[in-house]
C-alpha cells in the first residue's frame, strides 16, 4: 500500500480542507450493511465449527443464533440490512433456469428481514458472475461462463420472478454481483435488458485478480447508480478495512459493510474462530462507527442510492463575506449533504440549512436549500 492509493482518498480531502478560510463539499451521508446469499438456499460447506461452538446443524445455527444475533445489532444500532437473494447454488449457465422447489428458507428469512425494515435486493439466479465466454478467470475462480447476453438475461429475469413469487411485498432495486466480479458485457445486459436492476453495489478497492468490478460512487451513463461497498466481515484485527473505514467517513461520509451467513463455512473467513469473535469483530467496527460518525443515516441500499445521486449531482460554490460565508448549491434536489470546515471564524446562525458539529471545526451541513448563509459568531 502506498500513499497513492485510493484508500487514502479520504485523508487528502481532509488535508485540502484545510488550505482556505472555509470548505464545504458534498458528501452521501449513509451506513448501509449488506447481507450477501441472503435469502438462500442453506449453504454447503463445512459447519465442523458450528457443530464444535454450539452443537447444532448449519440451517439451526442460522435460525437459533445467527439471525437472533443480527437482529440484535441491529435494534441496538439502527440497522436495516440489504439482503441479497440468490436462487440456488448450481453450477450450471447452459441449461434453461429452472425454479427453486424448497421456498421454505426465502419465506422465512425473507420475511423477518423485511419485518425488520429491511430490503432485498439480487444476487443471482446462482452464484456464477454474469460473465461471458471471453471472461477468463485463471487460477483465482472455479466459476463457469454464460454462453450468450440471452443467458444471462434469463438468468436474471428468473431471480427477479422468483423473488416476486415467494415474497411478493419486496422491491429489489439493488444487485451484488457474486465475488464482485462483473464483466463489461454483464454490466451492459444489466443497464440495456435487465430493467428491474437500478443500483450495482460491487466494491470500491480492486485485487490481485483484476476481476472484480471496481465502482466510484457515482451515476452511471444508462443511469444505474454505482454504490460500491468498502469493508466487509467481522473486521478482526484488520487495520486495512479500519484505515479505508476512516478514509471514506472523511471523503464521502459514508460506510458501506457486507458479510456473508457462510463465512462462518470457511476458514478463510473466520470460521475456526467462531461467531463469537467474528461477531465481536462486527461490534467493535459498529461501536467505533457510531463514535466517530453518530450521525450518519442508517440506510438501505436502495436509500442510500438515492443519497448517491443527489450527492453526483451537486456542485458547490463557497464565498466568504464580512459576516461569514454562503454556499450555493448547483442541482439541488430537496436535500443535499456536506461536509464543512470552517477555519476563520466558528459558525453560528444558518439560513437554508442546519450545521452540526463532528469534530474541531469540522461540521455535518444539511442543506435545505439552494443558498446556504452561514454567519460567524460574533466576540
Amino acid at each position: 500500500m502506498g500513499i497513492y492509493d485510493k484508500v487514502m482518498r479520504g485523508f487528502y480531502a481532509a488535508s485540502y480542507s484545510l488550505l482556505q478560510d472555509a470548505v464545504a463539499y458534498p458528501v452521501i451521508n449513509s451506513a448501509v450493511f449488506y447481507l450477501d446469499d441472503f435469502p438462500s438456499p442453506v449453504p454447503g460447506g463445512d459447519g465442523t465449527y458450528i457443530r464444535r461452538d454450539y452443537g447444532l446443524s448449519i440451517s439451526d445455527f442460522y435460525s437459533q443464533v445467527w439471525w437472533p444475533d443480527l437482529t440484535q445489532l441491529a435494534e441496538r444500532y439502527g440497522i436495516r440490512y440489504t439482503g441479497v437473494m440468490i436462487e440456488n447454488y448450481e453450477d450450471d449457465t447452459l441449461s434453461a433456469p429452472q425454479r427453486q422447489a424448497d421456498t421454505e428458507q426465502f419465506r422465512y428469512f425473507g420475511g423477518l428481514l423485511l419485518r425488520q425494515g429491511g430490503e432485498i435486493g439480487y444476487h443471482g439466479y446462482n452464484h456464477q458472475p454474469l460473465c461471458l465466454p471471453d471472461t477468463d478467470y485463471g487460477d483465482a475462480y472455479a466459476y463457469n461462463q454464460w454462453p450468450d447476453a440471452d443467458a444471462i438475461t434469463a438468468a436474471m429475469d428468473e431471480l427477479i420472478a422468483f423473488q416476486k413469487s415467494v415474497l411478493p411485498y419486496a422491491v429489489g432495486s439493488v444487485y451484488v454481483p457474486p465475488s464482485n466480479i462483473l464483466s463489461a458485457a454483464g454490466r451492459e445486459i444489466l443497464g440495456t435488458r435487465v430493467p428491474g436492476i437500478r443500483t450495482i453495489a460491487s466494491t470500491y478497492f480492486e485485487d490481485s485478480s483484476g476481476l472484480p468490478y471496481v465502482q466510484e460512487f457515482d451515476v452511471a451513463p444508462d443511469g444505474i447508480v454505482e454504490q460500491p461497498r468498502i469493508v466487509s466481515g467481522g473486521m478482526v484485527g484488520d487495520s486495512y478495512m479500519r484505515l479505508a473505514a476512516v478514509s471514506e467517513l472523511n471523503m464521502h461520509y459514508v460506510s458501506t459493510h457486507f458479510m456473508h451467513p457462510d463465512d462462518l463455512l470457511d476458514e478463510d473467513r473466520g470460521a475456526a474462530e467462531g461467531w463469537e469473535v467474528y461477531k465481536g469483530g462486527l461490534v467493535d467496527y459498529l461501536n467505533w462507527l457510531e463514535k466517530a460518525a453518530p450521525h450518519l443515516r442508517r440506510q438501505t441500499g436502495t436509500e442510500c442510492s438515492g443519497a448517491v445521486e443527489r450527492f453526483a449531482a451537486l456542485t458547490v460554490t463557497t464565498t466568504g463575506t464580512n459576516d461569514g460565508w454562503e454556499l450555493t448549491l448547483g442541482n439541488f434536489h430537496d436535500e443535499a449533504w456536506l461536509l464543512f470546515r470552517a477555519n476563520d471564524g466558528v459558525p453560528g446562525t444558518v439560513t437554508g440549512g442546519q450545521l452540526t458539529l463532528l469534530t474541531g471545526n469540522l461540521y455535518l451541513l444539511k442543506a435545505e436549500q439552494p443558498t446556504v448563509q452561514i454567519l460567524r459568531q460574533e466576540g
